[in-house]
């Protein structure tokens, strides 16, 4: 059996990604990581949690002005320092323990390594919209579809502006799920009989 693990999680906005990546922990009894990366971050570099927070899982853009940042630094830059820096927590986390990380570039950033699960999850907009309605209060479901292709939109110009790879699909990953199909649970179940075929875990 191996000594450590890693399983990547990237998630269209809607599909119950992170849910089912904190409950696929919890089952395992593993770390789960998300946005607590932020704070390892900000211990590391000395930066402002809530700068870092502000430049989470997004692409620099050196037109954007919405950052309050301290004089001398760019938004480029603190999109940069961010994403550089939280691949070497990523790499080091890899390295040391087993874990569920959830976005972040993660399946790329440790594309190197042997030890790690990448899944992608998704699910039909229809399915999305009825989560995000759900979950968030909001009544009229054109709303819900708006604010699921910004995400996306978010999340597809980092992934593809930090990598080379395109955002969703199967490309770096070893498992690509509806998670429509089975349910949060089911899905949940699914990744955990997967990782202990590919880690031979107990």
């Amino acid at each position: 059996m191996r000594t450590n693990y890693v399983i990547t999680i990237g998630r269209e906005y809607g599909s119950g990604g992170r849910e089912i990546a904190e409950k696929l922990a919890k089952s395992l009894n593993i770390s789960f990581y998300d946005k607590n990366l932020i704070n390892i971050v900000a211990e590391r570099s000395g930066y402002r949690v809530e700068i870092l927070d502000k430049a989470d899982e997004k692409a620099a853009n050196p037109l954007f002005s919405g950052y309050n940042i301290p004089p001398g630094f760019d938004v480029g830059t603190i999109n940069d320092k961010l994403f550089w820096n939280q691949s070497s927590v990523i790499k080091d986390l890899a390295q040391k323990e087993s874990c569920v990380i959830v976005g972040r570039c993660a399946d790329y950033v440790l594309r190197d390594m042997d030890n790690v699960l990448n899944v992608f999850i998704q699910a039909p907009m229809e399915a999305r919209i009825n989560r995000i309605m759900d979950r968030y209060l909001i009544d009229v479901p054109n709303i819900a579809k708006k604010e699921i292709q910004r995400e996306d939109k978010i999340r597809r110009s980092y992934y593809q502006f930090y990598t080379d790879r395109k955002w969703g699909g199967n490309q770096g990953h070893h498992l690509v799920i509806d998670s429509s199909v089975l349910g949060v649970d089911g899905t949940v179940e699914l990744i955990r009989t997967m990782a202990k075929m590919r880690f031979d875990l107990e």
